[in-house]
């Protein structure tokens, strides 16, 4: 079951996710708005990260000088991600709703959705609304990145998927105690139910802080992968984007996606 301790450990959460280049993702994203954008000149650069946590990407972006929104269904990790812009010294908008439901006013030229979030929407007719969504909060010729796992790579013999993050490898904890965090995602054991599609994933974070007893969160919560032609499907479906464009990677410039490919990237442009 979801247990809402687990959004709550918010800083280890960040710690365990956070072996990632922030600042490249961001360019590729803004290279993304260039190359396949086109929003009216005159309008203040505006980005919106979903299903944010921590919202690192947003506060880049807001470290740029742009409008910068973090959506998120956790009060803890929007709490979490506002602690972070003070201490950043940057401007951070936090939104709590459903990426499945919502409405932004006013617009963006750029949304994001990274991190595999889209595998939290389950049904299509989650994915329909949040593409729906998604476009009704964009600007006429924005642009909306999704990232997801290559195909390739989501099948039971990629499990169990386990790693180590510490807080000495995040300049951001310096001054905070040493933390050390054992991540699991996704048990070779998990249930797949093969008519729904959805996978109940084991997601484990046993923390451990100087000065305190080892703690152990987990909970268990469905998560669906998609194939790139369902997507497409999906896409066709909300009748929302005018364009499609995928890409194997976030690099500048990407991939096209193919069987090698180390991720799956779609940038839709409405």
């Amino acid at each position: 079951m979801t247990s809402p301790e687990f959004y709550a450990n918010a800083r280890a959460y960040d710690i365990a996710f956070s072996d990632r280049d922030f600042v490249d993702e961001c360019n590729f994203l803004e290279w993304c708005l260039r190359t396949h954008g086109c929003v009216a000149e005159g309008v203040a650069p505006a980005f919106l990260e979903l299903a944010c946590g921590p919202a690192r990407h947003a506060r880049e972006f807001a470290r740029r000088g742009w409008r910068a929104v973090a959506l998120d269904l956790s009060p803890d990790m929007l709490d979490y991600a506002r602690e972070g812009a003070k201490r950043d010294g940057v401007v951070l908008e936090t939104v709590a709703a459903d990426m499945a439901d919502f409405t932004l006013d006013p617009p963006v030229a750029l949304a994001a959705n990274l991190m595999e979030s889209l595998s939290h929407l389950v049904t299509n007719a989650q994915v329909v609304s949040h593409l729906k969504s998604v476009s009704r909060s964009l600007l006429r010729g924005g642009v909306f990145v999704i990232e997801m796992a290559h195909p390739s790579t989501i099948w039971r013999d990629s499990l169990p998927n386990t790693w180590l993050s510490r807080s000495t490898d995040v300049p951001y904890f310096a001054d905070e105690p040493y933390t050390e965090v054992d991540v699991l995602f996704g048990a070779a054991d998990d249930p797949y139910d093969w008519i729904t599609q959805q996978w109940l994933v084991t997601a484990r974070l046993t923390i451990r802080e100087a000065g305190r007893p080892e703690r152990v969160v987990e909970h268990r919560q469905p998560h669906r992968w998609y194939q790139t032609q369902e997507l497409q499907a999906l896409i066709d479906l909300a009748e929302a984007f005018s364009a499609v464009h995928w890409y194997g990677d976030m690099l500048i410039p990407p991939p096209p996606l193919d069987n090698d490919s180390g991720r799956m990237i779609v940038v839709l442009t409405k």
